[in-house]
């Protein structure tokens, strides 16, 4: 009973009447995975597959550039070891734009390569392998990097659904693993019996907000309307992170604050790509989600505002994916 309570409090505190302004997907394609990065007035955007780049002055009207973002030598060294290029991120590291990938042969081989630029839109050059999973960190399904600059270290979180969300330091470049640096596990069962419920945990995203680093992941399967999306907190970047009711993350006991009904438009959503503060304040988020009125297979990219309740919880109005939505800039 009072778990219900909860989770009746949480929707009821992110019910909020909005001006609706703009119509989800803000990019109506199969966008899977999708990383977005700002350079001055620009956004940009690639998905997994790192088909083509994709910008947009307000984060809702998306240009399709029709040019990869990476060289065709970076390209020809990805497919070399596999042909699933998934989940890209991107982040600014000194003077250079880096773009980190997933590379997927099966759970027991995933790499993830780095490529670089002087431009933020590109094109991204072939740096090499930042990491085997199995080989150099002992983490099986060692995909979904996500990259973040916190006081001078470079932190890499990493990781899925078969063992887990880890943190690990990288060389100040971004280039390779700090010496002597190990996994942390610190989202997530590892080794679950079926990786595809609601204990596994993978597509981490992590933000500062206040005193408290949050920490967004995806769990359940990303093909089926089970897919949702949990968030978890810290005072320490690197962990350990709680859920809401007070379980650590490596416990998989998280709350859903996104997620769907088999009846719904948008069925699983999660993923999400990138989080940006609007000068006003407002928080939005990017994710994917299975869209039935475009493809069933297809999983195109949607925007969508998180509210923070008052004891500064992130939510979503309605606990699901927005059709509508209010504009992000003015």
């Amino acid at each position: 009973m009072k778990r219900h309570l909860l989770v009746f409090a949480l929707l009821t505190a992110c019910t909020m009447q909005a001006q609706h302004t703009f119509q989800n997907p803000v990019i109506p394609t199969d966008w899977p995975d999708p990383t977005v990065w700002q350079a001055e007035d620009t956004f940009y955007s690639v998905a997994t597959g790192l088909r083509t780049l994709r910008t947009s002055k307000d984060m809702v009207n998306w240009t399709d550039t029709k040019q990869s973002p990476i060289t065709q030598q970076a390209r020809d060294s990805l497919v070399a070891y596999a042909p699933n290029i998934w989940a890209p991120s991107v982040v600014k590291i000194g003077k250079k734009w880096m773009l980190y990938v997933s590379l997927y042969k099966n759970d027991a081989n995933c790499r993830i390569a780095v490529m670089s630029s002087k431009k933020p839109q590109g094109p991204f050059r072939w740096e090499g392998f930042l990491l085997d999973g199995v080989r150099d960190c002992g983490v099986v399904n060692a995909i979904d990097p996500y990259v973040i600059v916190n006081e001078g270290q470079v932190l890499l979180f990493y990781g899925s659904l078969e063992d887990g969300i880890h943190v690990q330091h990288l060389t100040d470049d971004g280039l390779s693993l700090a010496p002597g640096s190990k996994p942390k596990h610190i989202g997530g069962v590892r080794h679950p019996k079926n990786k595809f419920v609601k204990e596994a945990y993978e597509g981490t995203y992590v933000m500062r907000r206040g005193g408290w680093w949050y920490l967004f992941c995806s769990g359940g399967a990303y093909y089926d309307e089970t897919y949702h999306l949990s968030v978890a907190r810290s005072r320490d970047i690197e962990g350990p992170y709680y859920d809401r009711e007070g379980h650590r993350l490596t416990e998989g006991k998280a709350l859903p604050i996104l997620a769907s009904r088999k009846t719904d438009r948008f069925l699983g959503p999660g993923h999400n790509g990138d989080v940006f503060v609007t000068p006003d304040g407002r928080t939005f988020m990017f994710y994917h989600s299975h869209d039935k009125t475009i493809d069933k297979q297809s999983r195109p990219t949607l925007l969508q505002e998180v509210l923070w309740d008052a004891a500064d919880w992130p939510c979503f109005r309605g606990g699901r994916p927005a059709s509508r939505e209010e504009y992000p800039l003015p």
